[in-house]
């Protein structure tokens, strides 16, 4: 080196510049910028040397001075639509646990950061974090996320479709509910159920309303009537699911929406003395058929699996995409119906079964 060129040379704890570098090589600052940005007419020699003097300084570029110059922060946000904290403890949270694991992964591999904002703006966070855009989680109706990404130009991507009008522009990572309610709901008549019912959820998402209607679908197809109960806000899942199973033309198999249904599912089916899966077949949406086993329940349920690992991981990829300026596309991730004893009956219809 020409001069001053070591780590050595430097005060200690002082972060090396591109003024270190131009020191080192002789070189104006000009010149060294355009070696390490890779612009300019800079001979491929004088580019070497200023690329290895970097290395041996342990030169790195000022994320700050980078972003000022590409308007690009390097932070990506994630937030949930929902507003209320009950249905992240008491029913999704696993789902958006493992969803957050897939979309941190890819986002470092993509050097990128990945923060989790508020779901609500009015905090004043989301002033205070500049991100370079955002993934809403189960965007719901009137969602005030959107809405306020479409105000400063921020730009967006959902997992799970807006389902209000005029966000039909944003790019969406989806579930294949479509195919995967279909053979959920194939397998509990398979199994020998003849009245198939929903335990439904009260947040005003995308996934509910379609799981609804994909199970309405369905039961037209199969020549039954809709059976579907939900809990009010106030209400615990155990009340809807003991009207559901009190029901005058009571089902003998239920589909509920997230795994604390389906622990309602039981408890209500304890309750009411019936047997599973003798009396009721129950199956349930599950964020995945990795987290965990079956002893994580008193009953081993069947589940719809929810890859939502690789959600997260699609939505960030999307994101970037986004950012990139790449044409919009969507994502269509599969699900997989994982039989288990909620659901199995012997040859003759009866099996030991479970008062759960």
């Amino acid at each position: 080196m020409t001069s001053g060129g070591t780590k050595r040379d430097r005060p200690s704890g002082r972060r090396t510049g591109i003024r270190d570098v131009a020191q080192a090589t002789g070189l104006s600052i000009t010149t060294v910028s355009h070696a390490l940005s890779g612009k300019g007419q800079i001979a491929a020699a004088t580019r070497d040397r200023v690329l290895r003097a970097a290395e041996e300084l342990g030169y790195r570029p000022d994320p700050v001075a980078r972003g000022l110059v590409s308007g690009r922060t390097g932070i990506l946000g994630l937030a949930v639509g929902h507003m209320t904290g009950k249905p992240w403890e008491g029913t999704y949270r696993p789902y958006y646990a493992a969803f957050s694991a897939g979309a941190s992964m890819a986002a470092v591999e993509r050097d990128y950061a990945l923060v989790v904002v508020p779901g609500d703006p009015v905090s004043g966070l989301w002033a205070r974090v500049p991100m370079d855009g955002l993934i809403v989680v189960d965007p719901v109706r009137d969602d005030p996320l959107l809405a306020d990404c479409a105000r400063r130009g921020l730009p967006v991507v959902t997992d799970g479709r807006p389902i209000d009008p005029g966000y039909e522009h944003v790019p969406t990572v989806e579930s294949d509910l479509e195919r995967g309610m279909a053979d959920v709901l194939d397998h509990l008549r398979d199994a020998g159920a003849r009245r198939v019912g929903l335990l439904s959820g009260s947040e005003p998402d995308a996934y509910t309303e379609d799981s609804e209607r994909l199970y309405r679908e369905w039961c037209a197809g199969a020549g039954q009537e809709p059976l579907i109960d939900a809990p009010a806000a106030s209400e615990e899942p155990i009340e809807a699911a003991l009207r559901l199973l009190s029901h005058p033309d009571r089902p003998d198999a239920v589909h509920g929406l997230n795994e604390t249904y389906g622990q309602a599912l039981l408890a209500a089916a304890r309750r009411l003395e019936l047997t599973i899966p003798d009396d009721l077949l129950v199956s349930v949406m599950r964020e995945t058929d990795q987290s965990g086993t079956a002893e994580d329940w008193s009953l081993p349920l069947t589940t719809l699996s929810l890859d939502a690992r690789r959600l997260g991981t699609e939505a960030v990829s999307l994101l970037i995409d986004v950012l990139d300026g790449r044409p919009r596309r969507e994502v269509t991730v599969p699900c997989a119906v994982v039989p288990r004893a909620s659901t199995r009956r012997d040859a003759g219809g009866s099996s030991a079964g479970s008062r759960a």
